[in-house]
C-alpha cells in the first residue's frame, strides 16, 4: 500500500524571524511498485516569496523534493495549472528532464503557459477528458526607455525561442515549428483531441477532476470557460463574436451621441 505524506515549505519572516508555511508537496510513495506522486495544482513562481497561494511550485520545491526520491524509479505527475514565471518553468523542466526514473504525466484540468512546457518533461502524457492546454508568446511588465524596451523585447523572444525548442522535440510528424509558432502568436488554446493532433499525448476517457484558479488568467486573452469542451475552433468564433457585439455596442454609443448634439441644438 502506498503512504501519503505532505512536505511543508517555509520561509523565514525578516521582521520577526519566525518560520511561516508558504507551500507543500505531496508525496504518495508505493515501495513496492516504486512510485511516487508529484502535483502542479497552482501557479509556477521564481521562488517562495513570490508564492500566493501554498499551490504554488518554484524551483526550489522541485529540487527539495527529487532530493526525497532516492530509491524510487518513477513519478506520476499531476498538472492543473495556469502557468507562472518562464525561467522557473524551465528550470523546473530541466530539472524533471534530468531525473532518471520514468515520468508518467496526468493534465487532470488545465495546462496553460509554461504549465504546459513542464508537462513536457515527462515520458508518457495523459490528457483527461475535458481538460484543457494552452500555448502563448511570453509576457511581461516592463518599464524604461526605448534602449531598455528593446532588451526586454530581445529578451522576450529569446524566451520565445527556448519554449519553441521544447515544443518541437513533442510534436507529431509533420507538425513544424513555424505552425507552432503561429499558434502561441495567436494565444491557442487545445482540448485533448486537438492537442493529441499537433503533440505526443495520450486522450484518457475520464472527467477533468477540478477547475483551475490562477493569477495569470487576466494576462492572457482568449481564457475560455473551464469545463468547456469546444476547442481552439469555438474559441475563435466566441471571440470574433464577442468582437462584432463590441463594434454593435460602439456604433450604438456614437448614435446616441449624435443624437444628443442634435437635440442640443434643437434639431
Amino acid at each position: 500500500m502506498g503512504e501519503k505524506k505532505r512536505f511543508d515549505f517555509t520561509k523565514k519572516d525578516k521582521r520577526t524571524g519566525r518560520k511561516q508555511k508558504v507551500g507543500y508537496l505531496d508525496f504518495e510513495a508505493d515501495e513496492e511498485q516504486g512510485k511516487c506522486s508529484l502535483y502542479f495544482y497552482g501557479d509556477i513562481v521564481s521562488s517562495t516569496w513570490d508564492a500566493c497561494a501554498i499551490e504554488d511550485k518554484c524551483p526550489q520545491d522541485i529540487a527539495d523534493f527529487l532530493g526525497l526520491l532516492e530509491g524510487y524509479e518513477d513519478i506520476d505527475i499531476y498538472f492543473n495549472s495556469g502557468g507562472g514565471d518562464v525561467f522557473a518553468g524551465l528550470a523546473i523542466y530541466n530539472q524533471l528532464k534530468r531525473f532518471g526514473g520514468h515520468k508518467v504525466g496526468y493534465v487532470d484540468g488545465m495546462a496553460a503557459s509554461i504549465a504546459l512546457v513542464i508537462m513536457f518533461a515527462c515520458d508518457e502524457l495523459h490528457f483527461a477528458t475535458g481538460a484543457q492546454a494552452m500555448i502563448h508568446k511570453p509576457l511581461c511588465i516592463a518599464w524604461g526607455n526605448a534602449d531598455d524596451f528593446k532588451k526586454v523585447i530581445e529578451q522576450l523572444d529569446l524566451c520565445e525561442e527556448s519554449i519553441l525548442d521544447v515544443y518541437e522535440e513533442h510534436v507529431k510528424e509533420g507538425i513544424t515549428r513555424d505552425s507552432i509558432k503561429a499558434m502561441m502568436a495567436a494565444e491557442t488554446w487545445f482540448n485533448g483531441t486537438e492537442l493529441a493532433q499537433y503533440f505526443d499525448v495520450i486522450v484518457d476517457a475520464k472527467a477533468a477532476v477540478a477547475a483551475c484558479a490562477s493569477d495569470y488568467f487576466s494576462r492572457y486573452v482568449n481564457v475560455p470557460e473551464q469545463g468547456d469542451e469546444m476547442g481552439a475552433k469555438g474559441i475563435v468564433d466566441e471571440v470574433i463574436a464577442e468582437l462584432e457585439r463590441r463594434e454593435a455596442a460602439k456604433a450604438e454609443a456614437k448614435k446616441q451621441d449624435i443624437l444628443k448634439d442634435l437635440d442640443l441644438y434643437g434639431i
